[in-house]
């Protein structure tokens, strides 16, 4: 091979491993829509690799090597088969699982701040329901063993089902993904629809339209399961600031209740190819600091489906029939 086509391919190799890198591309200038202002359209998937807060066992660690960020992946893998097989579901459930990041990120916890990635302390009083990372970092630790009992109740959701008010909201179809945007198991895609005065950011679950021209927040005695946002531009980021929830949803990470939190998004164009997220939660009720999270998001072909589930459909009568014959198995 000659010097020419040596040089070719090692320029090739040096873009396509940048490419998979969360860092800005050098110079990088977002393009502008025809307002003037960067331009964020188009559909972002934001699946990600790195848990929600540090691991235990990287505890003052804030990045991986590649090969301790695989190992993690194959732990989780490994979690996933554990619950196939400790609940009733068939395999082919978890076939749609689309949670594998796209863009590469090595930090241990997608928590930036506190300084050791994980969620600050709850205020007194205040209970944290267990979500889905502390369920694989126990199954982690189970170290091939069955899920201990009350793990396996997490799972697959214990606690009385004596009616749909015992179900969370997502699972009677009330509301789904929140504020701050969080990576999970599927529905990872935001589609960014840009106007002059107005941002909607939309997922499977909602829609949320969000004001640019300055208007003030709405009265605090109005409020809603999605809170009310307002944006402004800060040079190339585009700011949105989102108030006034009602309490009908956890704060954040299971904790609390979201009537007294604030949540700030930042979005930044970083590259052709990526979005940088950042959030800010403040909930004093909640928590005794404040939490941030970063991460990528990776420009995507796909299209956004709406997740058209209904609350009183044929899940929720399964669920609650299964109910009642698992009382008179008893």
């Amino acid at each position: 091979m000659s010097n020419r086509n040596w040089s070719l391919l090692f320029l090739f190799i040096l873009t396509t491993v940048g490419a998979s890198a969360a860092g800005p591309e050098p110079k990088y200038k977002a393009p502008r829509t025809e307002y003037g202002h960067p331009d964020f359209r188009g559909v972002w998937n934001f699946s990600s690799d790195v848990p929600l807060e540090r691991p235990s066992a990287f505890a003052d660690k804030k990045v991986w090597t590649r090969e301790e960020l695989e190992a993690q992946k194959a732990a989780r893998a490994k979690a996933f088969e554990m619950i196939s097989k400790a609940v009733p579901v068939e395999a082919v459930s978890l076939t749609w699982l689309d949670y594998l990041g796209r863009i590469e990120n090595l930090r241990t916890s997608l928590v930036i701040y506190p300084e050791n990635g994980r969620i600050p302390k709850l205020v007194e009083g205040v209970r944290r329901v267990p979500g889905p990372d502390e369920i694989f970092a126990a199954l982690t630790d189970a170290k091939g063993g069955p899920p201990p009992p009350a793990l396996l109740a997490a799972i697959v959701g214990g606690g009385t089902k004596d009616g749909p008010e015992d179900f969370s909201a997502a699972e009677r179809c009330l509301f789904g993904s929140g504020t701050p945007i969080t990576p999970g198991f599927d529905n990872n895609y935001v589609q960014i629809i840009q106007a002059k005065d107005n941002v909607v950011l939309l997922t499977e679950h909602q829609a949320k339209i969000v004001p640019l021209d300055g208007r003030p927040h709405v009265s605090e005695k109005l409020r809603s399961w999605s809170g009310d946002s307002r944006g402004h531009w800060d040079g190339d980021t585009l700011v949105i600031e989102t108030r006034n929830f009602n309490n009908r949803t956890r704060s954040f990470a299971g904790a609390g209740f979201s009537h007294d939190k604030a949540v700030t998004e930042r979005f930044t164009r970083v590259s052709t190819r990526a979005l940088q997220y950042e959030a800010t939660i403040v909930d004093p009720k909640t928590f005794e600091d404040k939490i941030v999270l970063s991460f990528p998001m990776a420009k995507s072909d796909s299209r956004i489906y709406e997740m058209a589930c209904h609350e009183g459909n044929y899940s929720m009568f399964n669920m609650l029939s299964a109910a009642r014959a698992e009382e008179r198995r008893r």
